[in-house]
């Protein structure tokens, strides 16, 4: 089983300044979400059923996070740090 890490806030930020690194990262990271969401049903000239990614609709998918990344993702507003839970006192 992988490892579930989240990417950095820093990532995020330098994807939607412009790094193109920054931004494979993310588009990498979310490769295995995406090519699940692009599948579809082919049948073959036997009938026989198979599922296939549908490159067409996974580049319309990352093209679209993209988007949202750089034009839509407000960088100045970051997500508040959970409060830490105290102790409880005896």
């Amino acid at each position: 089983m992988k490892d579930k890490k989240l990417i950095s806030y820093e990532v995020i930020v330098a994807a939607k300044g412009g790094d193109s690194e920054a931004m494979r990262r993310i588009l990498r990271h979310y490769e295995p979400y995406i090519a699940r969401c692009s599948q579809r049903t082919f049948y073959d000239e036997y009938g026989n059923r198979r599922q296939v990614v549908d490159e067409e609709i996974k580049s319309r998918i990352q093209a679209k996070l993209m988007y949202q990344l750089i034009y839509d993702f407000d960088h100045l507003k970051r997500p508040a740090e959970k409060p830490r839970k105290k102790c409880a006192s005896n």
